[in-house]
């Protein structure tokens, strides 16, 4: 082997041990305390083994866990884990560089935790299938660039109304609550394309939503698939309104307003996008005018062919 090669591998296994010590960066000292305490606290130290092979949460031995290059941890995906309890909001407010967190289907109790300070980063939450009994007031301000929200599917024992505060995540694209004991008018702020301008996915089925969507309700806005299906009157308060909405909401793709009480069906044929309408069991009468090959579901609505 020539001394130019030989010299050339020389340098490159120097250059590549000397870049592997580079970014073996350890965790930043907070997050890996306020990571220990969690791991404590909700029994991932046992179920995900978390501290167990290494007390470096960003050494690569902590399922579920990633860190950035500089040691801050930046996700969290315990989803499924066996964990129980409750995250401590003082924990949470270390982590100043997250941007996931997903703690869906396990158990964990109390109230959503709401850090001191607001995590600038962040922007997804996944609670889904939890044992959560409240949202604290003001907990969508402490997450200012949150895209992604989901709770679906927990029984919260107070009753869940929407605050004003959930206006200053204005680059949300998904937000689900499906079957949260969701019991207020209906939050037509959704539908404002100026506070929610990325807006997607609108999940809001099973809850016990009442009074009508506003007729301009998503108007120039993204919002392709919306859900309001199955809500829940619990007095003679129920969801319904002229379904007209729809005709300003050019990007839709998916609607499922099902079991409620919608009135006349609107001229949709222009909504070249739409692909899929679950409007079954509502009050629904008229002529069904929609783009040619949309799946369409009315059962339940006998005036439907028939003049209003």
């Amino acid at each position: 082997m020539s001394a130019p090669v030989v010299f050339l591998i020389i340098v490159l296994v120097v250059c590549a041990t000397s870049w592997g010590a580079a970014t073996a960066v350890p965790t930043n000292a907070d997050d890996a305390a306020a990571m220990q305490s969690i791991a404590n606290s909700t029994g991932a130290a046992k179920s995900l083994g978390w501290g167990v092979r290494s007390l470096d949460p960003c050494a690569g031995t902590w399922s579920g866990v990633r860190c950035g290059d500089t040691g801050r941890v930046t996700s969290i995906n315990a989803s499924r884990g066996g964990l129980t309890g409750m995250l401590d909001a003082a924990d949470l407010s270390l982590l100043t560089s997250l941007v996931e967190l997903d703690l869906s289907f396990n158990d964990f109790r109390l109230e959503l935790p709401k850090p001191s300070q607001p995590l600038a980063g962040l922007r997804t939450l996944d609670f889904r299938s939890n044992n959560f009994v409240d949202i604290p007031d003001g907990f969508f301000s402490s997450f200012p660039a949150l895209e992604m929200f989901a709770i679906d599917d927990i029984d919260l024992s107070d009753a869940l109304v929407l605050k004003d505060d959930v206006a200053t995540c204005s680059d949300l694209r998904s937000f689900s609550a499906n079957n949260v004991n969701m019991n207020d008018v209906f939050p037509n702020i959704f539908g404002n394309a100026s506070l929610f301008p990325e807006l997607e996915s609108l999940s809001l089925a099973r809850n016990q939503l009442w009074g009508v969507i506003d007729l301009d309700f998503g108007k120039n806005g993204k919002i392709n698939f919306q859900d309001v299906g199955a809500q829940h009157s619990i007095s003679d308060s129920k969801l319904g309104g002229i379904l007209r909405f729809i005709t300003g909401m050019e990007n839709l793709v998916e609607l499922r307003v099902d079991h409620n009480s919608f009135g006349p069906l609107p001229d949709a044929t222009h909504l070249v996008n739409l692909r899929s309408v679950n409007a079954a069991a509502n009050d629904l009468c008229g002529i069904p005018k929609f783009p040619a090959g949309t799946d369409v579901d009315l059962d339940g609505n006998p005036n439907v062919g028939k003049e209003c």
